[in-house]
């Protein structure tokens, strides 16, 4: 908010057009640098030509050929009744004495792409080869921030504080700060994209870097305010307040203020988690009109607006390029309060722990659940009959009215239940596990807890199925649930794992942290699958899986997912710092991801 008789020297804004061209070129530089340490995953990715085309775009594919037990007989297994071979427990005094017996196996699944007989380059992560520094780097400070991403958040700060207050006082010469926050208008919007241009460049989700959107977004906000009353108070001394506030640009100023100061209220975690869909008008409204009033406000806000609406505009041509609506079905597995959402028309295009945003276009919802879009992990791997299959956990009013409309019961012409159908807009993929190419590594183990198994099923699916194209040979999924029936369901997809596992040493491992009393039927379990009560010990799994991995002579790393609640990925993340460093170099590395 400058006028003509407050402009400062020319010297002066010389200086602070200096500042900051060079504060841009600095960020500029230190992306840069992450994107040159993310290049050789990111060659070794695409050199892998079953890596190109996925992970970009949904589609339907033809199948080359049928199974013979199919994704969607497991399905329907599922969703049948399963008193005859549901899960029961022997329980003795405290409850804790389980009986397993083998349930007998299914016929293996012909599911593996032999295409690309060739096993992927495995490239390590730069943190799997320098212990002691990402063992500090990943410590956690705080909820979603670790060591790293503080550092990294107060060098971001100490080099917009310094080109704001680098000879320059905000109560003497304002128009410092307001320039500087102008310039870092394009980041607040790459940041806030989900077809992120960062995220491409050094390998991660939209999801992982939105912590610096807001960060960013609070600092501009601040600044803002900054420039603002160090006008006013200028104005004030030197008696021109009112004279100044009739003038158009400065009241567009106030405008662009406005809008920053919502957005800033609007996107605190108070507002989000009472009311998102508030949160989703305001910033939509806030970011629109923003670039509007800085374009009127000062004319040296123009290049950045137009940055800003470039990557803003791609990325929405890109999300509408992702976008597709079709037929899902829905289908109640009551066992985990959950829906499960099959779409056969979209059945390629994905990778292993990668989401997609769900829109469910019904009338059976109400009209304010229309305008709502959730995120949700893909739960299956690709080129299945069933398609693409998600699992929505029943937890608020969204997901509660999905429930009820999934426990419609709908027959077929032979009297089979086939669930119910609807029509959904899909946007994705996105996320995921970045240039990470899972089937390069010599052991696995992925951590769910609840619903989160979904991710853990998708990865695991894909490494079973690359047989002997994949350098894994040790898998383990340890999974929580808080009781045995949650277990129910997932036997025969379990079974079906274990059954096309190949030449991999596949395990899984249940807990359940609620112990039912007066059952005493038997517990039937295919081999492979134990089940155990209380939780996880998740160091013992990863010390077991480390050594089994170095007994087999694998030498391309461990990888280890969790995905649950952030207790059990901040126990996971714990366990995978304490691990002997000469233990974890014999075995080429361990690396984590927390989805």
């Amino acid at each position: 908010m400058s006028s003509v008789q407050s402009a400062p020297p020319s010297n002066s804004s010389d200086l602070d057009v200096t500042l900051t061209y060079h504060l841009d070129i600095a960020i500029s530089i230190t992306i840069a640098i992450f994107a040159l340490l993310n290049a050789p995953r990111a060659v070794a990715r695409f050199a892998n030509p079953s890596e190109r085309l996925r992970g970009h775009i949904l589609r339907y594919v033809a199948l080359r050929r049928e199974p013979r037990i199919s994704a969607s007989s497991v399905s329907n297994q599922m969703h049948s009744d399963f008193k005859k071979s549901a899960v029961g427990i022997q329980d003795r005094s405290a409850g804790c004495d389980t009986i397993l017996s083998a349930l007998p196996a299914l016929p293996t699944q012909t599911l593996r792409d032999t295409s690309n007989p060739e096993r992927p380059v495995h490239m390590p992560m730069l943190s799997s080869l320098v212990h002691p520094v990402t063992s500090v780097l990943t410590r956690p400070v705080h909820e979603g921030y670790t060591v790293g991403r503080v550092l990294l958040m107060a060098g971001y700060a100490i080099m917009v504080l310094y080109c704001t207050f680098y000879k320059s006082n905000p109560f003497s010469h304002p128009s410092r700060a307001g320039r500087v926050i102008a310039s870092q208008i394009p980041f607040v919007y790459i940041f806030a994209t989900k077809n992120n241009i960062v995220g491409a460049l050094v390998g991660v989700g939209y999801e992982k870097l939105n912590f610096l959107h807001r960060f960013i977004g609070r600092l501009a906000v601040v600044g803002a305010n900054v420039h603002m009353l160090g006008y006013v108070y200028k104005w004030t001394l030197a008696g021109k307040l009112s004279t100044e506030l009739t003038k158009p640009f400065i009241r567009w100023g106030f405008v662009a203020l406005a809008c920053f100061d919502l957005l800033g209220i609007g996107s605190t975690q108070f507002v989000r988690s009472k009311s998102y869909n508030l949160f989703i008008v305001t910033h939509v409204l806030g970011l629109f009109i923003f670039l509007i009033a800085a374009c009127y406000h000062q004319p040296a806000c123009i290049p950045f607006v137009i940055a800003a609406c470039v990557f803003y505009g791609v990325d929405h041509l890109m999300r509408i390029a992702k976008t597709c609506i079709t037929t899902a079905m829905l289908r109640p597995i009551p066992e985990l309060g959950l829906t499960r959402i099959e779409i056969p028309t979209l059945n390629s295009g994905w990778r292993a722990g990668q989401h997609v945003r769900l829109r469910v276009l019904s009338t059976d919802m109400d009209y304010l659940a229309l305008t709502e879009v959730h995120p949700f992990t893909i739960a299956n791997v690709e080129r299945t009959e069933e398609g693409m299959v998600l699992m929505c956990k029943k937890t608020g009013r969204w997901t509660s009215k999905i429930y009820s409309l999934s426990a419609t019961k709908r027959y077929g012409e032979q009297g089979r239940e086939v669930g119910e159908a609807v029509r959904v807009m899909i946007e994705g993929p996105y996320g995921g596990v970045g240039n990470t190419i899972m089937s390069s590594y010599s052991g696995a183990l992925v951590i769910a807890g609840g619903i989160g198994i979904t991710f853990a099923l998708s990865a695991v699916q894909e490494l079973v199925r690359s047989g002997n194209d994949t350098s894994v040979r040790v898998i383990d999924i340890v999974w929580s649930i808080p009781d045995v029936a949650s277990l129910t369901p997932m036997i025969a997809l379990f079974t079906s794992l274990i059954e096309q596992r190949m030449e991999v040493c596949l395990r899984v491992s249940v807990f359940y942290t609620r112990a039912l009393k007066g059952s005493s039927q038997p517990t039937y379990l295919p081999p492979g699958v134990t089940l155990t009560p209380g939780r996880p010990k998740i160091a013992k799994f990863l010390n077991d899986v480390v050594t089994s991995t170095q007994s087999g002579g694998g030498a391309t790393g461990v990888f280890v997912g969790v995905c649950g609640p952030p207790a059990l990925a901040r126990d996971v993340a714990v366990a995978v710092r304490n691990i002997d460093v000469h233990q974890k170099r014999m075995v080429g590395g361990i690396e984590l991801h927390e989805e």
